[in-house]
């Protein structure tokens, strides 16, 4: 996603390598650094042998044994992953809505949006409703999936694009774009 955050600014046509190498630093910190490290502590610890738990439940315990208030810090990196991903994908399905159905569309887009939160946060909590809460787990992976399918394929159809662009990144060591810096 920090990809299509970077093209919908103002950037200048002369700065997309570096922009780019910046997008892809950010998905690899996200994915292999942060991932390889929560599995590890997850192994070094047993976490998945000694607790019946799964999720964010499991990676609690797993940093709570590795390390004094790991719990209290992967609770804080939830939340703001969370809050994150709230704000990204209201961004983006905002735009889209507002590119199929027109600019009318947005402040009842963002109603419905913001009553969904409070619903969601109100079903997962309560527990009362663990068909529904699974239900939109289910939902939810399978609409990312759906997502998933027109990006790879223009990642495929872009791809020479992208091999030029950092070609030339690596080859001028960044003086191709112009930058005043």
């Amino acid at each position: 996603m920090e990809t299509i955050t970077n093209l919908v600014g103002e950037l200048n046509e002369f700065v997309w390598g570096r922009t780019m190498l910046i997008a892809i630093l950010g998905t690899f910190i996200d994915t292999i650094v942060v991932c390889t490290f929560t599995g590890v502590a997850i192994l070094c610890t047993l976490g998945w042998d000694v607790v019946d738990q799964r999720g964010s439940a499991l990676t609690a315990y797993a940093f709570e044994q590795a390390f004094n208030g790991g719990a209290s810090v992967i609770a804080i990196a939830i939340a703001v992953f969370a809050f994150t991903t709230i704000l990204g994908w209201s961004y983006y399905s905002e735009r889209a809505a507002q590119y199929v159905f027109g600019t009318k569309i947005v402040m009842p887009f963002r109603i419905v949006w913001c009553v969904a939160i409070i619903f969601g946060a109100v079903v997962a909590e309560s527990g009362a409703v663990a068909t529904g809460t699974r239900f939109v787990w289910l939902l939810s992976d399978t609409l990312n999936a759906m997502m998933a399918i027109p990006n790879l394929i223009a990642l495929l159809a872009l791809s020479p694009i992208t091999f030029k662009v950092t070609q030339e990144f690596f080859d001028t060591r960044g003086k191709s774009e112009k930058n005043p810096f």
